[in-house]
């Protein structure tokens, strides 16, 4: 028997490789899992009770109403209250729910830092749902029971997506705003998920969903460090111990005697060497992977 997530064997059903080659960061992948190892997936998240998951969740969690007479409200749930926001048919989001057997196992299978990878767990009452968004995460849902119907993107709106965004919301992010502006909806999908069925969305992707059923699903969501973040880590760490590298920018114009002060052309061929090394490489990578915070 398992005592860690197993990748390998949840995608399975299309292979890991034609996984990363088909899927990864651009379509939507939906996959049956063996039932040994939804009962492991059931087992490690342990007893659906909403008490349980509100004093356990890490970052806190949330209640979601809206009707004819509330436009939709956020409302924090904590142990006591719980039960409350569940009997009277609100969506509830546990948020970072420590679950290591299955986070530290989806993280090393994607060779990210374990600190990037959560689990989240939604419970979507009969009529409940989302609203049409997109995330800044990769996003692993598991259906655990009752059912889901969703609305999935084809392909990302916004590729590699750096925050989220709810459709028709005026709140836009500095770093979204200009993505966003030359951005098409694509088409969707309807995807229906049952107990024991895997969805990948990559971020970007808009979805939205219904429930006609009481429902519970646990996200494995990745908040992705990308290329540009291990660049940028790995060669701070590295390069802020040279005195040359921590020089002041001189010569970049200015006075003719000041030129002969700049020194970017020697660092640029000092910077190409070292990425072009590979144990440099591997060094810069560990620096990142290796950091304990954030």
């Amino acid at each position: 028997m398992t005592d860690r997530l197993d990748m390998r064997r949840l995608l399975s059903p299309i292979g890991a490789e034609r996984f990363f080659a088909e899927h990864w960061q651009t379509r939507m992948a939906l996959l049956p899992l063996a039932a040994d190892d939804l009962a492991f997936i059931r087992t490690s998240v342990g007893p659906l009770d909403p008490a349980r998951l509100a004093g356990a969740a890490r970052e806190g969690a949330q209640a979601w109403l809206a009707n004819d007479f509330v436009a939709h409200s956020i409302f924090p749930v904590t142990p006591p209250n719980a039960a409350q926001f569940h009997d009277i048919g609100a969506t509830l989001y546990f948020i970072n729910v420590p679950l290591p057997a299955l986070t530290d196992g989806l993280a090393d299978f994607f060779g990210a830092p374990r600190r990037k990878v959560i689990a989240s767990l939604f419970f979507t009452p009969a009529g409940g749902g989302a609203v049409p968004h997109f995330d800044k995460n990769e996003n692993f849902t598991i259906q655990l029971t009752g059912a889901k119907r969703w609305q999935v993107g084809e392909t990302p709106m916004v590729p590699a997506a750096p925050d989220g965004y709810t459709l028709g919301s005026s709140v836009i992010t500095p770093a979204l705003a200009p993505l966003l502006a030359e951005a098409r909806r694509p088409p969707e999908r309807t995807v229906d998920l049952q107990p024991g069925t895997l969805l990948y969305v990559p971020r970007g992707t808009v979805h939205h969903t219904g429930a006609g059923e009481p429902s519970w699903s646990l996200n494995l969501s990745y908040s992705p460090s990308t290329w540009l973040d291990l660049l940028h880590v790995g060669l701070q760490e590295q390069l802020a111990a040279s005195p040359r590298w921590r020089g002041i920018v001189t010569g970049a114009g200015g006075d003719p005697a000041a030129r002969d002060a700049n020194r970017l052309p020697e660092l640029l061929a000092e910077l190409r060497a070292l990425l072009d090394d590979p144990g440099e490489a591997e060094a810069l990578t560990r620096s990142f992977l290796d950091r304990p915070e954030g």
